[in-house]
């Protein structure tokens, strides 16, 4: 990958500071959300399940600024579990290391402010939902190796997380047992430049969302829910001037892929406005994505 690494890591950051003004502002206002893209586990220890005909379940909780997370993992299809316990908003960006590269190389290619490295691989993760208790999830096929789980946000003082000590190296071991299959989704989305291409309407109730990142560069999907009468744009100008209750709330989705990649979450939907937003860099300019017109609305 060609891009330097100091665009990738701020557009990540720009995505979760733009997500995390709008969760900690809405945390204000509201105390409950109807919307859900997540399962019911709340629990504050990290947990492994395995099973050799379902996907393993990890659960993460995060809070300033650590996560409480296994060390090890085994291969194959893996449900991750978001819960965010803290004030600010957080994510996971799952990176696999490899050509036998670890976290530490990583941090120091992040010190250096190089390019950013081809054998660090963005396979998902669960995007940002709001704190205070709020969950996301993804589920991901992920291989025997070493990988990390990160947080690129940098509410409230412009530094990341990641840069606070919010990153946690673990190993994908090698799988016993027959392998899970991965789940059944009803409706796809294709990330490519600029675009989310939906296989179908979203309609209410629950879904599971495949998502596949068909660019040379990566793409993330965040799902948003519009406050009544709000669209995409008024996210995006409240965020240039953040005055009064946000008109969205960031509900979770996936995190950045790399070529080839591709994750599944599940959502909840009520009726409402919502919108689907990418704020990654763009590899020739350096803009975020939705800059470029990778920002969609819809309705239910």
């Amino acid at each position: 990958m060609s891009l330097p690494f100091r665009l990738t890591a701020a557009a990540t950051i720009v995505g979760t500071t733009i997500l995390g003004a709008m969760a900690c502002a809405k945390s204000d206002h509201a105390t409950t959300d109807s919307t859900s893209t997540t399962t019911s586990t709340t629990t504050s220890t990290s947990t492994t399940t395995t099973s050799s005909s379902s996907p393993n379940t990890v659960t993460i909780t995060a809070k300033e600024y650590a996560f409480d997370a296994p060390s090890q993992v085994p291969a194959g299809v893996t449900t991750i579990h978001l819960v965010n316990q803290g004030q600010q908003l957080h994510h996971v960006q799952i990176l696999k290391f490899e050509q036998g590269k670890t976290l530490a190389d990583f941090q120091a290619a992040m010190k250096a402010g190089g390019p950013f490295p081809a054998w660090a691989v963005m396979v998902g993760g669960p995007n940002a939902p709001a704190p205070h208790g709020g969950e996301s999830n993804a589920t991901l096929n992920l291989a025997p190796g070493q990988y990390a789980f990160a947080c690129f946000v940098d509410i409230p003082d412009h530094m990341p997380h990641i840069m606070k000590g919010m990153v946690q190296p673990f190993t994908v071991t090698p799988a016993t047992g027959a392998p899970a299959a991965e789940p059944t989704a009803d409706v796809s989305v294709t990330l490519s430049d600029y675009n989310f291409a939906l296989s179908k309407p979203l309609t209410a109730g629950s879904h599971t969302i495949r998502v596949e990142n068909t660019a040379d560069q990566p793409h993330e999907i965040e799902l948003v829910q519009l406050d009544s009468g709000k669209t995409a744009d008024d996210v995006l100008k409240w965020i240039a001037d953040p005055k009064g209750p946000p008109p969205g709330r960031p509900l979770g989705g996936i995190a950045g892929l790399s070529k080839g990649t591709h994750g599944y979450f599940t959502a909840d939907l009520v009726k409402g406005n919502y919108a689907l937003l990418c704020f990654l860099p763009d590899m020739k300019d350096g803009k975020p994505h939705f800059m470029h017109g990778m920002k969609q609305e819809f309705t239910i």
